[in-house]
């Protein structure tokens, strides 16, 4: 099949399902070797877990770049348009390279069954061989060990930023499952960085790298725990932190961001790259990692998209948490009254997202929405749900878009639930 145009490239991948016939990492490894497996002329950074890969991996390419390299990034969802998930040095794909490598690959695919996710994977390391890029920055889609993008069998550091319960249908219904999945992109002889702030997670992790590598490279195990890091200021716009382990010395950092768990992310990105000069792959260079890391700007996580109104990616417990977390040193620091913008889908704990969210105390007003397409909560269920653990009025917006667009007002307004409705606002705003 060739695509004649952009468009109906885009509606061809909109109809595919999510899944296909055996997993992701069959049926991407086939893909690739008919492709001539264009992964293995790439540096590949792969990076897995529950929440904050995107973050991380944003990371990772912004302070790439900074030393002079060409970056391929990769991730999703995207929130306005396809294009977002496959960029070089922060520039989205264009539509005609976009086109061009979807035939590509296309050709390669002939007739045998693929899901979305798999042509989207194959179609970046076509772009980002053809480009010469020096490194790419891999976000997995879901798990890891059956993921499509586990068909990358020789990366050069494999990151896990952390695990919580999220996808249990299909990753499994405890945090050791879940965390058994993203561990195996584990492979033997490439260095590891991990989250390490849960014990049982870690245990899974750990067990799981000494399998891998029964030759005893156990020194190539690296773990970043909140110990490691201190905030020194937070303001509406940035957090300065403090970062003390084996390669940094109580050195200070700046993020653009006052999303907390956003030094969480960075730590583990400054840990990987230090391991990679250690491995002798990149230069050490403290001040273009600073700026790196500053200047790094990813879409939807607690970014301030207008005057006083935020915008954030959250949509299970554990990113609800790290919200409300963030929300909280914000109100230390501003006198003005908190408003949030909320909406979900249906296949995610939202019961324990509103719970969380009206038990934080953080806000004094609630707005609903819907979003999701097939996937969505209906406004009923939505606002009865809220009513179950408070007695605020709760309004509902028809447009999400068109009410951030309109807002003009001196309460902090937070928009958290669903990458739906944050790519809503943001293509209204945008």
């Amino acid at each position: 099949m060739q695509f004649k145009d952009y468009e109906s490239a885009c509606k061809y991948l909109d109809e595919l399902g999510q899944f296909a016939s055996k997993t992701g990492v069959e049926r991407e490894t086939r893909l690739l070797k008919s492709l001539k497996n264009p992964e293995n002329y790439l540096n590949v950074i792969h990076v897995a877990g529950t929440n904050g890969k995107g973050s991380c991996c944003a990371f990772l390419a912004s302070c790439l770049k900074e030393l002079n390299y060409k970056v391929g990034l990769f991730t999703s969802p995207h929130l306005v348009k396809i294009n977002e998930r496959i960029k070089i040095n922060n520039i989205d794909i264009s539509d005609e390279d976009f086109l061009a490598c979807l035939n590509t690959v296309m050709l390669a695919a002939k007739d045998e069954e693929y899901a979305y996710f798999d042509l989207l994977m194959a179609v970046a390391m076509v772009y980002y061989k053809r480009n010469n890029v020096d490194f790419v920055v891999l976000e997995t889609g879901l798990g890891g060990k059956l993921d499509a993008t586990n068909a990358v069998k020789s990366p050069i550091c494999s990151i896990i930023t952390g695990v919580s319960l999220e996808h249990t249908a299909i990753l499994g219904d405890t945090i050791e499952k879940i965390a058994t999945e993203k561990a195996g992109i584990i492979k033997e002889n490439v260095p590891l960085v991990f989250n390490s702030n849960d014990p049982v997670v870690t245990k899974v992790i750990r067990n799981r790298f000494n399998e891998v590598n029964s030759n005893n490279n156990f020194f190539k195990i690296y773990s970043v725990n909140k110990e490691m890091y201190r905030i020194k200021e937070i303001s509406l716009a940035n957090i300065d932190f403090f970062l003390d382990n084996d390669y940094y010395k109580n050195d200070c950092f700046s993020i653009g961001s006052n999303g907390i768990y956003q030094v969480l992310n960075s730590s583990l990105c400054l840990t990987a790259l230090a391991v990679l000069a250690r491995e002798k792959v990149i230069n050490f260079d403290r001040e273009a990692f600073k700026i790196g890391i500053k200047n790094t700007r990813w879409p939807g996580r607690m970014e301030l998209v207008k005057k006083n109104v935020f915008i954030d990616g959250g949509h299970n417990p554990e990113g609800i948490a790290r919200f409300i977390e963030s929300v909280k040193e914000i109100i230390k620091i501003s006198d003005k009254k908190t408003k949030l913008l909320f909406s979900v889908v249906s296949d995610k704990d939202y019961s324990q997202m509103i719970r969380e969210l009206v038990e934080s105390a953080c806000f004094d007003e609630y707005y609903i929405t819907v979003v999701g397409g097939l996937r969505k909560v209906s406004k009923e269920i939505i606002i009865d749900t809220f009513s179950k653990y408070t007695n605020k009025e709760i309004r509902s917006v028809d447009n999400a878009g068109e009410f951030i667009n309109s807002y003009d007002g001196e309460e902090l307004l937070f928009a958290v639930g669903s990458l739906y409705l944050v790519g809503e606002i943001k293509e209204c705003v945008n």
